[in-house]
């Protein structure tokens, strides 16, 4: 009765575990088999003393050696004598180690230089000093700016040194010291005991456990000898496993003070079960029977392993039939079916989940199967039902043409709506679904504006079914929108109409004659603009007339009149103005005044370059008439695309250039030789008078210097001056351009040392060569200001 007592006991705290792992509900109908035994075993704790030696040592004072002898600290024997005694027996002198027994080291502070650094300045020589509300840096009034001063700590730079005070001896002693631990061996070697609490931790409190009880106890000092055990620990198995459960210690190092040894035993018991197809056990200890880690729980992983999986995969297919209902059309998506269906698609979640762990717990490893009870009856209870009304849902909710017609007529156009797009998409064209959709489309764009009614029709015109009524409705609403944007001059909206009318394939007639509309508004606009003096507003009115021909008079002498109108109103230096404006006159329209402008125009401008390549006088005057010249030849060349002779008066203007300036050179001209000979982009001003070259022999710089419109001077150095050389090659080429001569090659000769200007000639300029050291580093040419 006890053991039947013990395996109920052990049924129930197997239950109590399953039930915190989610367990199957009825898990006691799942245990196959309960086994009971008695589990004796034991601890030895073993309490020892561990002793370590180290050398101390502190200044030798006396005049003999004192007493004691010296040994060897891995061969001595710790626990042959109390420390102090350890101590007296190995005290013996040795020599400093710092000092190697000389007694003076090396002074810290000079290192022996005898110059230490100054505290007053930290060793800068320099220090903040604050006079009248101002800081600044001072020479250090102690080291005088030096930064190191007179050593006072040292004698010849050696001191005293500290460790041994100056003797050069140290006394050595050993010091001990002792450090107690407690050691726990357990037998046998069980994973189940560590359900018994501190049992390894070495306190009282493993043998107040209520699951065991202690069958004996020994306790002595030292080692227990064997005579002292009794037949308890030799039948708990304790003489053999014994070398095992002492700690391994040192002979000269360690003691062992006290061992004690305590016998247990306690109920054990294994609960065998089959469950989701696999074998599994539990074994429990103590009276209590406490579930230990000694277990196989794979039927529960594998169990979690299938619903965690049945419940995503339910998941996403509630997740699926939902879009798969609701995403066919706009229909089903507004349909008061579409929250049916996705509220009985999540009811699989559970049912599936039911399902599935009834059949885990009702499967056994054999292949049979226990019997059903009223709770697995459940999940199909839930998918059942679910399936139903999903699968009702897709047969049955449907448009119609009959709902779309008694919609039409009860006024409820927002529901009737689905049901017409619905029917549409499915490509229904049954002449009951033509009448009622148009039926519907008319009752609908009733309550609409213009521009909501136009684009609601699209959609349902695209068929080409019955649409008729449906494209003749659209064009009177468009018509009605251009007559409503030209009464308020809304220009492009009537445009766009137009446009929108000419893509959806509207008679031409029609089209042309609200386009023949919108072109005699335009005219009128533009002569209104016209008559008040707002040229430019009237050009732009007049260019937007796309198609002439349909105005009720052609716009191009309007628009020769207008170009004539702003060429009156340029200024007379912008030339492009002028002759773009008199161009598009003549080009608007066959208008004779607009073609006697232009003659004279061109005819006036051709005399006057071709005067201006005649033209004589100083250098720089001369230079700018031509550029201006050619200035104003190449602005009417843009308008005036191959006019023979505008370009042959261009040619004589950069003929006479060219002339002009064969003979000169950049250095001792006026400005706008320079100009023309560099480019406008071949200088840059970078002060007032000074200007840098830009295109020059790579690493090096020069700079021209201009005063009352005349280059004065040029200075040549190299981009790192100072740093480094100025190559005369560079120098050479720089010369040769500027100035079109070159230096001697005695000039460009120097041995001498330090820094010197050297004079030199470069034709009729003055030249000062810079040299540091017989190193060429600048040259000056002309005159340069410093």
């Amino acid at each position: 009765m006890q053991a039947e007592a013990m395996k109920q006991e052990a049924m129930a705290a197997a239950v109590r575990w399953a039930r915190w792992r989610i367990g199957p509900t009825g898990f006691r109908e799942l245990i196959t088999q309960v086994e009971v035994e008695t589990l004796r075993y034991g601890r030895l704790l073993t309490r020892y003393a561990v002793r370590t030696g180290s050398w101390a040592e502190e200044p030798f004072r006396g005049s003999t050696v004192p007493p004691g002898s010296l040994l060897e600290l891995e061969s001595l024997d710790l626990w042959s004598g109390t420390p102090e005694e350890l101590a007296a027996r190995t005290s013996h002198p040795v020599g400093c180690r710092r000092c190697s027994g000389d007694g003076l080291v090396t002074c810290p502070s000079c290192h022996g230089t005898l110059r230490a650094r100054c505290a007053g300045c930290g060793g800068t020589g320099k220090r903040m000093s604050r006079a009248r509300k101002n800081y600044r840096m001072v020479n250090c009034q102690q080291c005088r700016g030096n930064g190191q001063k007179k050593c006072v700590r040292c004698s010849k730079g050696q001191v005293g040194c500290s460790p041994c005070q100056g003797s050069g001896r140290m006394r050595r002693w050993l010091k001990v010291a002792t450090v107690q631990h407690t050691h726990v061996g357990l037998w046998p070697d069980d994973p189940r005991l560590s359900a018994h609490p501190g049992l390894k931790q070495g306190s009282p409190h493993a043998a107040q456990w209520q699951g065991a009880r202690i069958v004996a106890s020994w306790e002595h000092d030292g080692r227990i000898p064997p005579s002292q055990l009794g037949p308890e620990a030799e039948a708990a198995g304790f003489f053999p496993v014994r070398a095992s459960l002492e700690p391994g210690l040192e002979p000269f190092r360690t003691r062992v003070l006290s061992q004690r040894l305590e016998v247990f035993e306690a109920p054990a018991a294994t609960v065998h079960y089959a469950f989701a197809g696999k074998k599994g056990f539990l074994k429990l200890l103590g009276s209590g029977f406490r579930p230990t880690p000694v277990r196989e729980t794979r039927p529960f992983r594998h169990r979690f392993a299938c619903l965690l999986g049945v419940f995503f995969v339910s998941l996403f297919g509630a997740v699926f039939l939902t879009g798969a209902f609701t995403e066919r059309q706009l229909f089903y998506g507004r349909h008061p079916a579409a929250g049916l269906v996705a509220l009985a698609s999540l009811g699989f979640v559970p049912g599936f989940g039911l399902m599935t762990a009834s059949w885990l717990r009702r499967r056994r490893p054999d292949g049979s199967k226990l019997a059903k009870r009223w709770h697995d009856r459940l999940g199909f209870g839930f998918a059942g039902p679910c399936a139903l009304i999903v699968l009702a849902c897709f047969l049955f909710v449907r448009p119609s043409v009959q709902e779309l017609s008694r919609l039409t007529a009860a006024g409820q156009l927002d529901q009737a709506e689905l049901h017409a797009s619905a029917l549409q998409g499915e490509g229904n064209t049954s002449s009951a679904f033509i009448d009622a959709r148009n039926a519907f489309v008319r009752a609908r764009i009733l309550e609409m504006d213009n521009r909501d009614a136009v684009r609601f029709i699209g959609p349902y015109v695209r068929t080409k079914e019955g649409t008729e009524p449906l494209e003749a409705e659209r064009r009177r609403l468009r018509e009605a929108w251009v007559a409503q944007a030209l009464s308020q001059n809304e220009e492009a909206e009537a445009e766009k109409e137009l446009n929108a009318l000419t893509e959806e394939g509207a008679p031409a007639a029609w089209v042309d004659g609200l386009r023949a509309r919108l072109e005699d508004q335009r005219l009128e606009q533009g002569k209104a603009l016209l008559a008040k003096g707002e040229v430019e507003d009237a050009i732009r009115t007049l260019l937007r007339i796309q198609t002439p021909g349909l105005a009720s008079e052609p716009p191009g002498l309007l628009l020769s009149q207008a170009y004539l109108l702003r060429a009156q109103a340029c200024s007379a230096q912008d030339l492009h103005c002028w002759a773009q404006a008199l161009k598009l006159a003549t080009e608007a329209g066959p208008m004779e005044a607009a073609r006697n402008a232009l003659a004279a125009f061109r005819s006036a401008e051709i005399n006057r370059l071709a005067n201006a390549a005649r033209a004589s006088g100083g250098v720089g005057h001369t230079l700018r008439a031509l550029h201006e010249g050619e200035r104003d030849a190449g602005i009417l060349l843009s308008v005036f695309e191959g006019d023979a002779e505008l370009t042959g008066v261009r040619e004589g203007l950069l003929r006479r250039r060219e002339e002009l300036l064969r003979k000169h050179w950049p250095l001792g001209e006026p400005v706008e030789v320079v100009q023309a000979l560099l480019g406008p982009s071949g200088w840059e001003e970078r002060r007032p008078g000074v200007f840098a070259v830009r295109q020059v022999p790579p690493g090096t710089l020069v700079h021209l210097f201009v005063s009352q419109g005349l280059t004065r001077g040029v200075h040549v150095t190299a981009r790192e001056h100072g740093r480094e050389a100025l190559a005369t090659e560079a120098l050479q080429q720089v010369a040769q351009r500027l100035a079109g001569k070159t230096f001697a090659a005695k000039d460009l000769a120097r041995a001498g040392k330090g820094v010197a200007h050297v004079p030199a000639r470069l034709g009729v300029h003055a030249a000062l060569l810079g040299w540091q050291d017989g190193v060429l580093v600048e040259a000056l040419i002309g005159k340069v200001d410093p």
